[in-house]
């Protein structure tokens, strides 16, 4: 199946091999048609102008690239070139490689607000099991399986996230984040080999240990949740940070209120703030 390489863009400009393009030239053209060829990607929320956690997105973005596809050289330079082309301080930023190709363009962010922390989301949930979930690689059949399910109404309206299940039942992780489960003090999170290990989930796990939980690797089904193996349950991703789960298809749950949940969220925004403000120091970009 075809996909073209930008199917999402915010701003006026992208950069394609370098070149800093607007978009309705007849140079980035191509760059909106479907095409066939491998694509790896990663996505970064840029927070003032910083592209977030850089340094962990170019690393698993490393171990997703297959030959002969290569992560150029300046790449940082032409993620900041692009930001400040466009003149957006808050958005997402996507790295798309292919076979000699460097395709950089923005995304809309859509950040939540508050209202929706303290509310929590709707997920529903997806039978579908990933053949490698580290690599980063655009599939059209998932995204159309995606696609799909989203138009299917839920007992709460649209879905925020599908949570995905494999052929166990095991809910695994979402879509495009990361899940966790909360039961006491304790936090429940999927094995590292059965998920794409989110880098907002990385600084997760170290916000839950300054926060006072304990980790454990453990996955529940549907089921399990019904019968009130957790108390509450999270995401977690770049676009959007951590959102409580407010219901699983029709099983509601109070995440919103879970007081762990807060103090993970107040640790993470520590350690976000910390990383963005030692980037803007003079120097450091």
């Amino acid at each position: 199946m075809r996909y073209p390489i930008i199917d999402d863009l915010a701003g006026s400009f992208v950069i394609d091999r370098g070149r800093l393009l607007a978009v309705d030239s007849a140079d980035a053209a191509d760059l909106f048609r479907p095409t066939g060829r491998t694509m790896f990607y990663e996505v970064i929320r840029v927070v003032r102008g910083i592209p977030l956690f850089w340094e962990d997105h170019l690393i698993r973005l490393q171990r997703s690239v297959q030959e002969p596809a290569t992560i150029p050289e300046g790449l940082y330079e032409d993620s900041l070139n692009l930001i400040a082309a466009n003149g957006l301080e808050t958005a997402n930023l996507r790295l798309v490689l292919l076979e000699n190709q460097a395709v950089i363009h923005l995304t809309p962010s859509n950040y939540p607000t508050s209202d929706l922390f303290s509310q929590g989301v709707a997920t529903g949930i997806l039978n579908w099991e990933r053949p490698n979930p580290n690599i980063k690689l655009i599939d059209a059949g998932y995204k159309a399986a995606i696609a799909a399910r989203y138009a299917e109404p839920g007992p709460f309206g649209g879905y925020y996230e599908l949570l995905l299940a494999n052929s166990d039942g095991y809910l695994t992780e979402g879509s495009r984040s990361n899940l966790f489960f909360i039961r006491g003090d304790q936090v429940l999170t999927a094995p590292d080999d059965c998920i794409l290990k989110g880098i907002t989930r990385k600084n997760i796990l170290a916000a839950v240990a300054l926060s006072g939980g304990a980790l454990l690797t453990e996955m529940l089904t549907l089921d399990a949740v019904r019968q009130g193996y957790c108390d509450a349950a999270f995401l977690s991703s770049s676009p959007f940070d951590i959102l409580p789960i407010r219901a699983i298809e029709d099983l509601k749950l109070s995440s919103a209120g879970n007081p762990l949940l807060h103090r993970i969220n107040a640790a993470y925004r520590a350690i976000v703030d910390r990383y963005v403000e030692e980037k803007l120091q003079p120097g450091r970009l």
